[in-house]
């Protein structure tokens, strides 16, 4: 680890391309959280990759034009009176080295090609469900019905769900008029008529049906006739179930 305050900043400066191509592929898809040795390597490999690149940028701007930048051989050699005497240009061919690497972390971050195969073990099935899915079929809003634990029954559509790539009870989906709601045999019926939101909390979900409704009006899906199961965080079913919501 860096020793000293300008080591340190240094080693966060190296690595920023490395962070920042990890931040946008995550942010376009959130992925589980992999190991300590995988995230550094995985931000450091990066790093030394698109530093490289912004280098060899460099290096060609230095063969065809040496006026107009720093003299790398002299820093080399010289080092801090080199670096006090073109101090100006030499921090700003610094950053715009840095900012050019940052750059071609941003681009092939967002061109790379993504995993399209139907089964991801590194990505959350509600991610799935409601984005992956729902591009891919054009859809304009998703109906989802929940059997909770309880025995209860509640469909709408949803608005917002938790993006956290775990798997948890923790996670939270925000369902939105029209609602239907079926109370478990022994509960009281609720009038849901006014409701604007309701939030499912994961931990309570048995199982779930999805219906994508596309922007021609229709619904349709992936599997032929727009439905599809995703079981909760609790124990599976015997037999895995879809209802059609209506």
């Amino acid at each position: 680890m860096p020793a000293t305050f300008t080591s340190l900043l240094l080693f966060i400066v190296l690595l920023a391309p490395g962070f920042t191509y990890a931040a946008v592929r995550d942010r376009h898809r959130p992925e589980r959280t992999s190991s300590a040795f995988r995230e550094t390597s995985r931000v450091v490999l990066a790093s030394v990759g698109f530093n490289a690149a912004a280098l060899v940028f460099f290096a060609c701007v230095r063969i065809s034009a040496p006026g107009q930048t720093p003299d790398v051989g002299r820093i080399v050699r010289d080092r801090g009176p080199y670096v006090r005497a073109h101090y100006a240009e030499t921090i700003t061919w610094t950053a715009a080295v840095l900012l050019l690497a940052v750059l071609f972390a941003v681009l092939v971050a967002r061109l790379l090609p993504r995993r399209t195969s139907a089964v991801n073990p590194e990505s959350s099935a509600w991610w799935v469900l409601f984005d992956m899915n729902a591009r891919a079929n054009g859809t304009e809003w998703i109906r989802v019905g929940c059997e909770l634990v309880d025995g209860s029954y509640l469909a709408g559509q949803v608005h917002h769900y938790s993006p956290n790539p775990e798997e948890t009870g923790d996670r939270e989906l925000a369902l939105g008029p029209p609602f239907e709601y079926r109370p478990a045999p022994d509960g009281e019926q609720r009038d849901l008529t006014d409701t604007h939101r309701v939030v499912v909390s994961a931990r309570q979900i048995k199982f779930l049906g999805v219906t994508y409704f596309s922007r021609s009006g229709g619904s349709g899906g992936s599997d032929g006739d727009g439905r599809t199961a995703a079981r909760g965080p609790g124990p599976a079913p015997g037999e895995q179930r879809a209802r059609r919501t209506p």
